[in-house]
C-alpha cells in the first residue's frame, strides 16, 4: 500500500541530518578559529623563547663583569710587581 502522504521516518531523518550538518559546519568555524589561535600562540611563545635567551645571555655577561675586572686588576697588579721587580734587578746589577 503506497499513498501520496509523505513518509515521517524519512522526514525525521532529512531533519536529523540538516541539524547534523549544521552543528558541523559550527565546528568547523570553531575548529578554523582555534587554528588560528594556536599559530598566534606558537609564535608568541617563540618570541618569548628568543627574548628569554636573550636575557639569559645578558644575564651571564653581566654576571661576568665582576670577574673580569677582577682579572683585569690582578694583571695589572701583577704587572707593577714584576716590573717593580724587574726595575729592582736591572738597578742593583748595573749599579
Amino acid at each position: 500500500m503506497q499513498s501520496n502522504q509523505p513518509d515521517y521516518r524519512q522526514e525525521l531523518c532529512r531533519e536529523r541530518h540538516e541539524r547534523i550538518e549544521a552543528r558541523l559546519g559550527k565546528h568547523g568555524e570553531q575548529i578554523d578559529s582555534l587554528e588560528k589561535c594556536t599559530i598566534k600562540l606558537t609564535e608568541m611563545v617563540d618570541r618569548y623563547d628568543k627574548l628569554a635567551q636573550r636575557q639569559e645571555e645578558r644575564i651571564t655577561a653581566l654576571e661576568s663583569r665582576p670577574g673580569l675586572l677582577v682579572e683585569h686588576v690582578l694583571g695589572y697588579a701583577a704587572s707593577a710587581i714584576l716590573g717593580a721587580v724587574g726595575s729592582a734587578l736591572v738597578s742593583h746589577f748595573l749599579t
